[in-house]
């Protein structure tokens, strides 16, 4: 009795020394001023570069802010198809700080919380799974399909990665976040975006107010992106197999 009360002892112990509570004071940004960013050419040189590779979706953000903009804090995102030092379901932490254009902030989480194929390194000085991210390497982002296939969103910000046209399909997204506002936008900045990111450009309008929507319309099947990782195998996941 006693030795299985000490192997559950350690147990619960060796599980807290991996652990966080969702509180940025636990942290630190020490060693993340120096860090470097790499210059990638492909998936595989990204998995190989990253010691964690997944989908994970926004759980919760807390940032400091200074003058309305993102400081320093963590993002907290919630891992949904692992690919490489990572679990099911696991939780983990991403620290940010500064105001680089390479600094990973996430958004803030709306309706279920956006979800992105990240590249991450381990944190400096920080517990096992509290990890940083080098914009734009840590939020591809992905998107469900009107199957409930994961779908990542082309063409990639600044095209980071050559990606065959073969691959990419046309889509009809399912996803709230594949759709969003540019009322406030001019008409150069609406139709320049809409050009390069492959954008329906949506029109409505009521008594007030005439309204515009830009709507991302293409995209690769997540099973297609993984072999070019060069990872061990994963079975093709649909957002329904969570």
């Amino acid at each position: 009795m006693k030795y299985i009360l000490l192997i559950l002892f350690l147990s619960v112990n060796a599980y807290a020394q991996i652990t966080f509570s969702q509180n940025p004071n636990d942290f630190s940004s020490q060693g993340l001023e120096d860090v470097k960013i790499p210059q990638l050419k492909s998936f595989e040189e990204a998995a190989q570069w990253a010691d964690l590779v997944a989908i994970a979706q926004v759980d919760d953000i807390e940032y400091k802010k200074v003058r309305k903009l993102n400081a320093s804090g963590y993002a907290y995102l919630k891992v949904r198809v692992p690919y490489k030092g990572a679990e099911l379901n696991e939780t983990i932490a991403v620290v940010a700080k500064g105001f680089s254009k390479n600094v990973c902030y996430y958004p803030d989480r709306e309706n279920e919380g956006e979800r992105f194929l990240v590249f991450l390194k381990k944190a400096p000085e920080e517990k096992s799974n509290v990890y940083y991210g080098l914009k734009p390497y840590c939020q591809l982002q992905v998107l469900l399909s009107d199957t409930g296939q994961y779908i990542l969103r082309t063409p990639l910000d600044q095209n980071i990665f050559p990606i065959d046209e073969k691959l990419i399909e046309p889509q009809k997204f399912k996803d709230p976040h594949a759709q969003f506002d540019t009322t406030l936008w001019t008409s150069t900045k609406r139709d320049e975006y809409a050009n390069q990111y492959k954008c329906e450009i949506i029109e409505t309008e009521d008594t007030l107010q005439r309204y515009y929507h830009l709507r991302y319309t293409e995209g690769v099947p997540i099973y297609k992106i993984r072999p070019l990782l060069k990872l061990k195998h994963v079975p093709r996941i649909t957002s329904k197999q969570k």
